[in-house]
Formats: structure tokens, sequence, C-alpha cells
């Protein structure tokens, strides 16, 4: 990961991280497109590629250039902080808003996930998401998702420490455009 994508584009946010995700026959509904709740879990899986795994130290390893493997993230790079806390530390979704612009036709090759840290708080960070094509050309789904890190020992909140908030500070990017209001 690092650095700008080649060529990538979307109309709805400026600067942003690219995950690359295979969709999966049995992602589809019997209305022959990708269901709601299968799209959230798009949502989980680009946020752990993008953002670490929270297992990642006994997750499989992988190796780009294997058969079958290749890199998925690209664009911004998101500081590791979510996998480096996860010794001491739950990270766990405290809200997702979702909007569907569009079905999600199933078809072969990858759908783009591109995320934006949108937000930091003291004890959250805010992920924001748009599903669309590769080539920018039809956005399918806007969403936002805040995390909140909890200290596994009291089970309580705990604050960012200052590092970690200068770190995702140094990421923040433009909210994705939800239609919704904010209250």
């Amino acid at each position: 990961m690092g650095g700008m994508h080649s060529g990538a584009t979307n109309p709805l946010l400026d600067e942003f991280t690219r995950v690359l995700l295979e969709l999966r026959w049995g992602d589809m509904d019997a209305y022959g497109h990708v269901n709601n709740v299968t799209q959230l879990k798009l949502l989980e899986e680009a946020r752990v590629r993008a953002l670490g795994s929270p297992t990642h130290s006994s997750d499989a390893p992988t190796t780009p250039g294997q058969h079958g493997v290749s890199e998925t993230v690209s664009g911004v790079e998101i500081p590791t902080i979510f996998a480096d806390a996860s010794a001491t530390t739950e990270l766990l979704v405290a809200s997702h808003a979702i909007e569907y612009r569009a079905p999600i036709p199933y078809r072969t090759g990858p759908i783009a996930v591109d995320l934006v840290i949108s937000e930091v708080s003291p004890a959250s960070v805010t992920v924001g998401y748009v599903i669309c094509e590769p080539d920018g050309s039809r956005t399918y789904t806007v969403a936002e998702t805040i995390i909140v890190f909890i200290d596994i020992a009291s089970g309580r909140p705990r604050r960012l420490s200052e590092a970690e908030t200068e770190a995702m500070e140094s990421v923040l990017g433009t909210p994705v455009p939800l239609r919704r209001t904010r209250r």
C-alpha cells in the first residue's frame, strides 16, 4: 500500500484507500443482486484489510505473487493502530449508517470499496466507505462506521493515545456524502 492509485478515481472522494474484493455467487439474493446484509460483510472485509486485522498475530500469512494471491489494497496508507492496539484493546462497531444507491449485480472481477478516515474522536474513529465500480463509473453504496476503542481489562471505552490520534489525524479525509441529515 502507499501513494495514490494508478488511475483509480471515485467521484465522491478525493483521496482514499481502495480495497478490491471479489464477489461470490452466494453473495446474491433471489433478486439477482448482492444482498444488503452481504454488503455490510463487504464493508467489514474491506475495513479489516485496510485497517489491519485485530487477530493479525494468528492470521494465515499471504504472500503477494503466489498463485491466487494479489495485492488488493492501494491508495492512502492507513496507520496500523487498529492491529497494533489489539493486544489490550477491543475494537467494537458502535454504529453503521448505510445508503444503498443502486443494486450491485453479480459479475466476475472485483468490486471496489473505497475507505476514508473521516473523524477521530477521543475514543473512536469514523470510517467512511463507497462501494463502486473500480473505474469509478457507478456508485452502489455509501456508508459510515464508528469504531470505539474498548479497554479489555475494564470493558470500558478508552481514549486514543496522543500517538494514535496524531496517526489517524494524519490521514483524515472528507466524510462520505451520506444523504441522511445529521441530528
